[in-house]
């Protein structure tokens, strides 16, 4: 059977909020974590349907959405003549971190990544056949970062949310080849975030601003630096509070994200076109709380030969 695999990026353009099936504790409405790691993502399922949704808005027919998602479950009269549910032919992975935005004393915010998560995203490239594009994740120590630009690193301490950590980055002048980090960063500016004229001021700040930082370090950002809101829910008429005081947590935007998104499909077939029409550069609902301006994201299709 043919298949073709696609690398999709998610870049936040406002909070996100995939949310996870219970509480944490005093928080109510915690985001989507793995349980080995506590690192956030956004389940294959959860994604499938913005996908979904996605290609409904977009006017595709139904036969082709059939074909691609599946029938849903409860309209099983869309599937076979027996009444049963029709597969799909797409499989959607989760959308695993790739790095996430931290707030710093300098140049505002950086993107904050690991060698956990850069490996992760070099496997994703080798499914797809680009092994050859990611580079070897770099390994900082588990208190420290790397950097892959001059502007950074240094004698002193850089802030990096709740953390102080020391940086180590290539010298000034240019003169020397681009280390791992500075690599990297160029590969995420060119897939991730790409040279549409509304992005440009992001490609260019990911190529200075994306910094390697050590497990530890990572632990607590990934706790810290995610966004909480406490939110109320009003009678209409009486504007008393219904329910609540509850408290959601966001993926912050500018967070990037990457899944594998498979299609039972040749590369050249008629779905396989549609898809990439319907993903690339689009911006995908994702997430819960989209009446209230969360949940946007936009896509960024990347296949074997580059740029879908």
């Amino acid at each position: 059977m043919d298949l073709t695999s696609f690398l999709l990026y998610l870049y936040a353009e406002s909070p996100l909020h995939p949310g996870a099936a219970t509480g944490d504790g005093a928080l109510d409405l915690p985001i989507q974590r793995e349980s080995a790691t506590n690192y956030p993502l956004m389940w294959g399922q959860s994604l499938k349907g913005a996908l979904r949704q996605a290609a409904r808005e977009s006017g595709w027919e139904s036969e082709h959405e059939i074909q691609v998602f599946g029938s849903e479950v409860g309209h099983e009269e869309e599937g076979d003549s027996n009444g049963e549910t029709t597969p799909g032919r797409l499989a959607v992975g989760d959308a695993q971190l790739v790095a996430l935005p931290v707030p710093t004393l300098r140049r505002s915010f950086a993107w904050a990544t690991s060698t956990l998560a850069l490996s992760r995203l070099a496997r994703k490239y080798a499914i797809i056949g680009r092994a050859d594009a990611a580079p070897e994740p770099p390994a900082p120590e588990d208190s420290e970062g790397m950097a892959g630009a001059h502007v950074w690193g240094g004698t002193m301490q850089e802030v990096l949310g709740p953390c102080l950590v020391h940086l180590t980055a290539p010298p000034g002048g240019g003169q020397q080849p681009p280390n791992a980090v500075a690599r990297w960063a160029e590969l995420l500016a060119d897939d991730a975030v790409g040279d549409a004229a509304h992005m440009a001021t992001f490609t260019r700040k990911l190529r200075e601003d994306l910094l390697v930082v050590g497990a530890d370090t990572m632990t607590t950002l990934l706790r810290e630096c995610t966004e909480f809101a406490v939110r109320v829910q009003l009678e209409t008429e009486a504007k008393k509070v219904r329910n609540g005081p509850f408290t959601s947590e966001y993926l912050p935007a500018e967070t990037i994200l990457a899944a594998v998104v498979t299609l039972r499909e040749k590369p050249a077939s008629a779905n396989t076109a549609r898809l990439r029409a319907l993903l690339d550069g689009a911006l995908l609902r994702v997430g819960g709380d989209e009446t209230i301006g969360k949940g946007m994201a936009w896509t960024r299709i990347i296949d074997g030969g580059g740029r879908g």
